[in-house]
């Protein structure tokens, strides 16, 4: 426990002294980030904050794997820092499109949903070669999973789902960091319980990282972290649940990713079909905003939610 709490606030550290030359790289070149015409009204004032500043704790995330874990004796822990660069390629992408466009538009949905397809399917081969659909836990072996097409098309729902959900939450300061962190954490007592050191230095690290960045983006943002940042978090989330075989917690650790989509599905869903919308605006925490809710008190809302479904996914005994 002492190696993980000590791999925490080092991987915070080392998160912060990353960041700070990528936020004045960013700034000196003035890549920032256009606002949403549809986001709230309060939002005008944040355009042009500098973007892509997840490229501090990915970096961070990648060398603390490649320090900690031998990723030749383990090699999914490789194919799970590699699926988290693809993602990040693709945020990468589309973060820079919104720069040189000068308005909030990137990749084509579509061409974001194929290239993480692609990614997710490569992790998803790699993890059926390695073996891992032959040890899952009973529910999912007799739901099928164990096949291993259909156990390599549940990755890529799940992977393509979580990357895509934590996007979506990145839309207040400090929202996505703190409650990714979060969920980094509840993993990694999950993987400590299992006996998987490995599973729980890599989450410890991460959750490190990543909440590192709350000093550079709350409760004022002096830098967004970008698709670059907020996608691979999503496909870092799911992508370890798996190899921990956590997969069905995961939907419990990251209730708030779960929510925060399921609005904006049940949302565009009511409004193609009856052309009434549910939440006065989706992502879910739009909506608080537009009640009247200060930023900083839905984004702390947002993480206390996210501490109480870490608890009720790393803690209690649900099957």
């Amino acid at each position: 426990m002492v190696s993980l709490i000590f791999t925490f606030f080092a991987a915070a550290i080392i998160s912060l002294f990353l960041t700070f030359p990528v936020v004045w790289l960013l700034k000196f070149f003035k890549l920032g980030q256009p606002v949403l015409a549809e986001a709230p009204s309060a939002h005008g004032a944040k355009a042009g904050t500098p973007t892509m500043g997840g490229l501090g704790f990915l970096l961070t995330i990648v060398i603390f794997t490649l320090i900690l874990i031998d990723v030749e004796l383990h090699p999914a822990y490789l194919a799970l820092i590699l699926l988290m660069l693809a993602y990040a390629g693709i945020g990468l992408a589309d973060d820079l499109l919104k720069v040189f466009r000068k308005q909030n538009l990137g990749l084509t949905f579509w061409e974001k949903i194929v290239l993480q397809v692609l990614a997710a399917g490569v992790f998803a081969a790699w993890l059926t070669f390695l073996g891992f659909n032959l040890s899952l836990g009973s529910f999912l072996t007799r739901l099928g999973f164990a096949n291993p097409f259909l156990y390599q098309l549940l990755i890529i729902f799940v992977v393509v789902g979580f990357g895509n959900a934590t996007n979506l939450t990145d839309g207040l300061n400090g929202l996505l960091a703190g409650t990714a962190g979060i969920a980094f954490v509840a993993l990694a007592i999950l993987a400590d319980q299992a006996f998987i050191s490995n599973g729980a230095l890599f989450a410890v690290a991460a959750a490190g990282a990543v909440t590192a960045f709350l000093y550079f983006n709350f409760p004022r943002a002096a830098v967004f972290m970008g698709d670059v940042g907020s996608l691979p978090l999503g496909a870092g989330l799911a992508g370890l649940a798996f190899i921990i075989h956590e997969e069905l917690r995961l939907a419990i650790v990251g209730g708030v990713f779960v929510i925060e989509a399921l609005s904006v599905i049940l949302q565009v869903a009511s409004y193609k079909l009856f052309k009434r919308r549910i939440f006065k605006m989706t992502p879910l925490h739009h909506t608080f905003e537009l009640m009247g809710i200060r930023e900083t008190w839905v984004v702390v809302g947002f993480w206390v939610v996210g501490i109480i479904f870490a608890l009720l996914g790393a803690l209690v005994p649900w099957w």
